[in-house]
């Protein structure tokens, strides 16, 4: 081989490295996007299930009371 194909082969090799070295962030970030996006989800379906009871009680309290 030529030492120019030397060359050229070595660029090649490196940018394919870098390539997939960024797709492996890209993957981790995603991961962790995915990850944050459902601890969020789960975090409000607690909270509506709180809000929901809490005004459940109150609707309950005040109908009793009412029936007084």
């Amino acid at each position: 081989m030529q030492e120019t194909d030397k060359e050229l082969l070595i660029r090649i090799d490196e940018r394919v490295n870098t390539i997939f070295n960024r797709m492996e962030k890209f993957e981790t970030l995603f991961t962790n996007h995915l990850t944050h996006h459902e601890m969020w989800e789960n975090d409000l379906r607690r909270q509506m299930r709180w809000w929901v009871g809490v005004a459940i009680t109150a609707a309950g309290g005040a109908g009793a009371m009412g029936m007084m």
